[in-house]
This record gives C-alpha cells, sequence and structure tokens, in this order.
C-alpha cells in the first residue's frame, strides 16, 4: 500500500487520515509542523518586546477569552 501525499491534502483531508491512522508520524509530523491554522496570529519573541507590549497581548487575549 503506498502512502498518500500529504502535501497535496488539504488541512481537512490530513486531519481525517491522522484520525484514522493515529500511529503515521509522517502525517503528524506535516500536520504540526508544516501547517498552521489560518486564524493562527504570530507574535514576535517576547524578548524583543517591550513590557507594555506584551501585557496589551495579555490583557487582549483575556478579554476575548470572556467573550467567548
Amino acid at each position: 500500500m503506498t502512502k498518500p501525499n500529504f502535501k497535496l491534502m488539504t488541512r481537512k483531508e490530513l486531519k481525517k487520515y491522522i484520525l484514522a491512522h493515529p500511529s503515521d508520524d509522517e502525517a503528524i509530523r506535516e500536520f504540526v509542523l508544516n501547517r498552521s491554522s489560518p486564524k493562527a496570529v504570530v507574535y514576535p519573541p517576547p524578548s524583543t518586546m517591550t513590557y507594555e507590549e506584551v501585557e496589551a497581548i495579555f490583557k487582549a487575549k483575556l478579554t476575548q477569552e470572556k467573550k467567548e
């Protein structure tokens, strides 16, 4: 049996494949390392930010979680 090409699969297809084949390390690696959520927010390293910038990010996140 040949493995599917994980790079050609959509995020949803890959997730479905992993649920059906939880021991397939190659598929899991592709999902975790090479795919990010389309809603993901990328922040700079905290060491490059001021205290106020970091605090603002945490406050915004806490406010967002309270609304949900």
